[in-house]
């Protein structure tokens, strides 16, 4: 997937696109790596594969400083991840009153996001090259 003059992604939009893997780079590397390196052994699989899972996030964040199309797909992730998040277990507390600090920050970071993805993702370039352009091929062809 290249960049051509037909796929209209100004030099400025690049930009904001690195600076947002940038703070996706920062902000998972922030919460995630420290627990990571210094977990203790109690800790669990639901807790490792989640740190694991997200902690990914900040090295392909980084690639997509270089590379801000081809890695879109890690934009739309996070942004998925938290709006899941959001309707799956942040509804259901606010709707039964049990709301508490540590998930309420959670929303408060989350919440940036979930705001900014929509506006600092190429959708139209998102659409043409992930969404309607054709398929790779399943396997190879037959000279």
């Amino acid at each position: 997937m290249k960049a051509d003059k037909n796929d209209h992604v100004s030099p400025l939009r690049l930009n904001i696109l690195r600076a947002y893997y940038a703070l996706i780079a920062f902000g998972t590397s922030a919460v995630f790596w420290p627990d990571l390196l210094h977990h203790t052994h109690d800790w669990g699989i639901r807790n490792g594969a989640q740190y694991s899972l997200l902690g990914a996030l900040a090295p392909l964040a980084l690639v997509g400083l270089r590379h801000p199309l081809k890695m879109l797909p890690i934009i739309l992730y996070e942004f998925l991840w938290k709006a899941l998040w959001f309707i799956f277990v942040v509804a259901p507390l606010y709707a039964s009153d049990r709301m508490t600090d540590i998930v309420w920050s959670n929303v408060v970071a989350c919440g940036v996001a979930i705001v900014l993805t929509p506006i600092v993702m190429p959708w139209r370039f998102f659409w043409q090259n992930y969404v309607s352009a054709p398929a790779e091929t399943w396997r190879s062809r037959a000279a």
